[in-house]
C-alpha cells in the first residue's frame, strides 16, 4: 500500500532553507543496523544531531534500517537481541530487497522508488518526532502513527511552506490528486503561536478541509 505525508509547513519550520536539525532526539524510539551500510547510516544520522536518547527508559520501538541481502538475514538477530516485545518497524533502505514476512515484525517501510533514502528517512524521523513525540495530541498519538504505518507500506513525505498566509501553502495542495490504495496523513506547523493569527489560519484550514476529496 502507499502512504503519503504532506506538510503545510510554516517557513521557519522547514527541513530545508536552515532548520536545525540538532534537536531530533528520540525518546521512544531506538534505531537499530541490520548491516554495515546501515550502521554507518545511523552514524551519519547522530553526526547529523539525530539520534536516540541514552538510555531512555520508554523506549517502545525498535526501527530496523535495512540496505543489503545481507542485513535482510540479520534482521530477526538484530530484533531479538534488542527486546522482540517491542513494536519492531524495518526500513529498506534498498528497495530491490525482499524482507519475508516475521511475527515480530509489525511494519515494512521503504520509500518510493528513485527517491534518495538518506534526505526521506531525515524527513520521516523528523515528522514523527515533530508530531508524536514533540506535539502529540489527545487525538493523535503513538498508537494512532504505529496504527498509520503498520504493515507494508511505500511512503513519500512532500511539504508545502508558508512565509505568512496559510493560504499560500493551501492553494499549493489543491492540485494534489488522491489515490485508491493510499492512506493520507495531513499535518500543519506553525513557528510561533499568536493568538489574533490562530484563527485565520484555522478558519483557512477547515474551510480547505471541507472540499478535501
Amino acid at each position: 500500500e502507499g502512504l503519503e505525508f504532506i506538510g503545510i509547513n510554516e517557513w521557519s519550520n522547514l527541513l530545508t532553507n536552515g532548520i536545525n536539525m540538532n534537536d531530533i532526539a528520540l525518546k521512544y524510539v531506538q534505531l537499530l543496523a541490520a548491516d554495515h551500510v546501515s550502521e554507518l547510516m545511523i552514524n551519519q544520522l547522530r553526526l547529523d544531531g539525530i539520534y536516540t536518547i541514552q538510555n531512555s527508559p520508554v523506549i517502545c520501538v525498535n526501527i530496523v534500517l535495512v540496505s543489503t541481502e545481507t542485513g535482510v538475514g540479520n534482521v530477526l538477530k538484530v530484533v531479538q537481541e534488542h527486546q522482540s516485545d517491542r513494536r519492531n518497524v524495518v526500513i529498506k533502505i534498498t528497495s530491490e530487497i525482499s524482507i519475508p514476512d516475521e511475527p515480530h515484525i509489525d511494519a515494512i517501510l521503504e520509500f518510493q522508488q528513485g527517491s534518495k533514502p538518506y534526505p526521506e528517512l531525515k524527513r520521516f524521523l523528523r515528522l514523527y518526532k515533530e508530531n508524536v513525540e514533540k506535539r502529540s495530541l489527545l487525538c493523535y498519538d503513538f498508537r494512532d502513527f504505529f496504527m498509520l504505518i503498520r504493515g507494508r507500506n511505500v511512503i513519500s513525505i512532500v511539504s508545502y511552506e508558508y512565509r505568512e498566509n496559510i493560504t499560500e501553502a493551501l492553494d499549493q495542495l489543491k492540485s494534489v490528486k488522491t489515490h485508491e490504495g493510499v492512506r493520507y496523513l495531513l499535518y500543519f506547523s506553525v513557528d510561533k503561536c499568536d493568538n489574533d493569527e490562530i484563527g485565520n489560519r484555522q478558519a483557512s484550514i477547515r474551510d480547505f478541509m471541507d472540499a478535501f476529496p
